[in-house]
């Protein structure tokens, strides 16, 4: 994976250098006069292990490669008015604010706004982890969560006839009214559809673990037949493992009767996988969307491409999505992954 990522990186900068004697500005990267520019990551629950172990390395990288500060900002709890006021506080500050932001999406549509305003005010702007497609965002990086859930509903297609089940009942856990969650749930039911699988329960658990577990405990209760769980947000799948834990222990169910497939919840949820509790967990790929979030802004503050010599506040150079990728974990690779992360967290 680490290679993949030099490759990818590597051929981005070397295009970058390549355009960069049409932009404005002839520093080099790196160079010091470059090095007092921040760039600002922007999150709501800012310290889940999923950021601090996969999104802050990145964002560290980045900051060492480029020579230029990389803050984190948000609050370290779930609270969406926090995060949304920091987003305005950062763009309010204009262009003595930060050289560009990163602005994790996926949590509201409310969120909107507040990337419109940045926008406005000049401060480039970038979403990553969730789509706000009505945004003016200058591009998207991050998880086609269409393909997500689509990886899902496949997943559960061939553990049902691994297993030798011509029918199931599968419950969908997600926050609602989120169309990144939407969208995952059009590619689950349009991939079952036929299948003799079916959707018998969609549930919102507003992002929040304690909530998931008591809407699957009341799922499990009410369809004795379940034969499947599937958790989109980070949230879900530990959600999910409490429910299923107790209902296992009250004897409701029987040991690793249910097909589970989650999104990551951080290094030590693979523990599930490797239990065999879980059978697969989809890991999105945020080591590259977001030292690519940083380049596209970097490029971007630095004048370092240009279409037809136009300015890129008028001509936006930067594609309208980049879909960054999913990596998706099982019995298969669980232990290698495991083991990197660990090294990763003890370096």
């Amino acid at each position: 994976m680490r290679r993949n990522n030099r490759i990818v990186i590597a051929a981005l900068s070397a295009a970058m250098l390549l355009t960069s004697s049409v932009g404005a500005v002839q520093a080099q990267v790196g160079s010091e006069d470059r090095a007092n520019q921040e760039y600002v990551w922007i999150s709501n629950w800012s310290s889940l292990p999923l950021f601090t172990e996969r999104v802050y390395p990145a964002l560290e990288k980045f900051a060492e490669d480029y020579n230029v500060n990389v803050r984190i900002a948000g609050p370290s709890s779930n609270d969406l008015a926090s995060f949304i006021a920091t987003v305005s506080q950062e763009c309010a500050k204009g262009e003595a604010g930060p050289a560009g932001i990163i602005v994790v999406g996926g949590w509201d549509p409310a969120l909107t706004e507040e990337v419109n305003k940045c926008i406005a005010a000049q401060v480039p702007t970038v979403v990553t982890d969730g789509d706000l497609f009505l945004s003016d965002r200058l591009t998207y990086i991050g998880t086609d969560w269409y393909q997500l859930g689509c990886r899902m509903a496949e997943r559960q297609i061939a553990e049902h006839e691994e297993r030798g089940l011509t029918a199931g009942q599968v419950a969908v856990i997600s926050p609602f009214n989120i169309e990144n969650m939407e969208r995952s749930k059009d590619c689950i039911r349009a991939t079952l559809e036929g299948t003799g699988i079916e959707v018998v329960a969609e549930e919102d658990n507003q992002s929040n673990a304690e909530v998931g577990a008591q809407k699957v405990a009341g799922i499990i209760n009410a369809y004795p037949d379940l034969t499947g769980i599937i958790g989109l947000d980070s949230e879900a799948g530990p959600g999910i493992v409490a429910a299923v834990n107790e209902a296992t222990n009250a004897g409701t169910i029987a040991q690793n009767e249910l097909i589970l497939t989650t999104n990551e919840a951080g290094r030590e949820y693979l523990e599930n996988v490797k239990s065999g509790l879980i059978s697969m967990v989809t890991m999105e790929n945020y080591d590259i969307m977001n030292y690519l979030a940083l380049f596209m802004l970097y490029s971007f503050n630095n004048d370092a491409i240009r279409i037809a010599g136009i300015d890129p506040w008028q001509v936006n150079w930067m594609p309208s999505s980049i879909d960054s990728g999913l990596f998706l974990v099982d019995e298969t690779n669980v232990d290698q992954v495991s083991e990197y992360m660990e090294a990763a967290a003890a370096g």
